[in-house]
């Protein structure tokens, strides 16, 4: 059985180390000269710029998402993890508090900065360290578990069910307002959209705290590159610059898929590990997207997506000041109303391969709501440039204005925006994430895998597991082969 893949990132790469593993010829086609997607990192200048894997979940040996990692070669005995004693550090007003991988160490902290905020902090901190225990399902799609995989999931996740109890109906903005400090209420947000559940801060810190997360040596273009090494030596084949046209469908099944050089590629089941938006303007037509994508479309301040401003500096001289990501207030730089008024910094010291000797790169984002794109995507060419250095030199005085030691000794190497991710993947609206379910979203907010109407086509890649990210992309991707299995009986 032939299965062809659309997309090379992470979903879709390992959707073909899965689809190899169950026997099957496996072709992927990829319209980038490197696999991984949005996984993927670019040189300038003698640096090296990582895109993606700053901090990534399912590092914890013994989890069902790390043996995923495993299997797809992202990860491996020999493959270093880099791991940091703290998630991030929040200042504002000259305060800063930091949120360590010493829980107690962090509840101290939190304490003396605000003892009016007492009891929330214990609240948040004792959420925090019980979903500790909490792991991302990574063993089959939740439609092909029976009852004892139901029964074992329902065990293991009970931590996840009580937070969702716990917190439904509310948002990360419900949360931040239960403080009186404002520096408090600046670092809850500063890793969740304030529009993202409730539940999110206390999950994603007590990820952390369980000792998860970590990134690889080499970064993400590295990560992507083993997969695909991974995918070839199991015997499957990979065409990079060969961007698929369209799916030619007859009686209610994809015959062959068209790429934009002519060549007409069958198989007996296509996966598409592209973004949906592409899938459904593409590849096929609107007419084929479940209700779950239409209501995701329609419904925009139900379903948001976000933007991002990303700068990359060469800096010249080794020391990381920063020593981990710090969160900046920069309300003063913004002159758009979708502008973020937070700025996350981080240095890559802790990858001196990204650099020449004596040097490094510091890296900053800042983000935008989804009303950022309207305004990227309209401008031209001259116009787009210089926007783009305007905001990178906001940026860099930012910066230098912090940490005066990096002053006169920062270089731009790069900047980007959602114009480049809907360039490079095809995102939609430029996100390189899925879109958020708000806590007005419906019960459940997750789009069905199988295209409706085709009986040997369905989608893989974070968009089935909103918020997304790389873990929803790789479960997903798993999860695809599995389906066609469970298809085949």
């Amino acid at each position: 059985m032939k299965v062809v893949i659309i997309g090379g990132g992470v979903a879709g790469l390992t959707a073909g180390v899965y689809a190899r593993k169950a026997g099957w010829e496996v072709a992927l086609y990829e319209k980038n000269a490197l696999v991984g997607g949005e996984c993927t990192g670019w040189d300038r200048q003698g640096f090296h710029i990582d895109n993606c894997a700053h901090w990534i979940m399912g590092m914890r040996p013994g989890t069902a998402l790390y043996e995923v990692w495993c299997e797809n070669g992202a990860v491996s005995d020999g493959v270093e993890l880099l791991r940091s004693d703290h998630m991030y550090t929040s200042e504002l007003g000259g305060e800063r508090v930091t949120l360590w991988a010493d829980e107690a160490r962090t509840r101290r902290e939190l304490h003396a900065l605000s003892p009016e905020d007492g009891d929330a902090i214990d609240e948040l901190l004792d959420d925090a360290l019980a979903a500790r225990s909490i792991e991302i399902p990574a063993e089959k799609p939740p439609e092909l578990m029976g009852a004892a995989d139901s029964l074992k999931m329902a065990v293991r996740m009970r931590q996840a069910l009580r937070l969702f109890r716990k917190y439904r109906g509310m948002d990360t903005t419900d949360v931040k307002n239960r403080f009186r400090h404002p520096l408090l209420r600046a670092m809850i947000s500063d890793f969740c959209p304030t529009v993202m559940g409730g539940y999110a801060f206390p999950m994603m810190y007590g990820n952390f705290l369980s000792g998860d997360g970590g990134t690889p040596r080499g970064g993400s273009r590295a990560m992507a590159l083993r997969m695909g090494q991974r995918l070839e030596a199991l015997g499957g084949r990979i065409c990079t610059r060969a961007p698929v046209a369209r799916l030619v469908v007859e009686d209610n099944r994809v015959q062959r898929a068209l790429l934009e050089s002519g060549e007409s590629v069958e198989g007996d089941y296509f996966i598409c590990a592209c973004d949906p938006d592409f899938t459904f303007h593409h590849l096929l037509d609107p007419s084929y997207m479940d209700e779950m994508f239409r209501t995701v479309y329609r419904e925009r301040e139900t379903y948001p997506v976000f933007g991002m401003f990303q700068t990359a500096f060469a800096v010249d001289c080794p020391d990381d000041l920063l020593g981990g990501d710090v969160m900046l207030d920069c309300a003063e730089l913004c002159d758009q109303p979708w502008q973020s008024k937070r700025l996350t910094v981080w240095t890559c010291a802790h990858q001196p391969e990204f650099a020449p000797p004596g040097h490094q790169v510091l890296q900053a984002i800042w983000f935008m709501s989804e009303a950022g794109w309207d305004f990227w995507s309209a401008l031209g060419a001259e116009e787009y440039r210089a926007r783009k250095n305007e905001y990178a030199a906001r940026v860099q005085r930012k910066i230098e204005a912090r940490w005066p030691g990096y002053a006169g000794r920062l270089r731009l190497l790069d900047s980007w925006t959602p114009v480049t991710y809907r360039r490079w993947c095809n995102a939609y609206k430029g996100y390189n994430q899925a879109y958020v379910a708000t806590k007005h979203a419906r019960e459940n907010p997750y789009p069905q895998a199988w295209i409706p109407g085709l009986d040997n086509a369905l989608h893989a890649g974070q968009w089935l597991s909103a918020p997304g990210g790389l873990c929803g992309a790789a479960t997903q991707g798993k999860f695809a082969v599995q389906r066609i299995q469970a298809r085949q009986k």
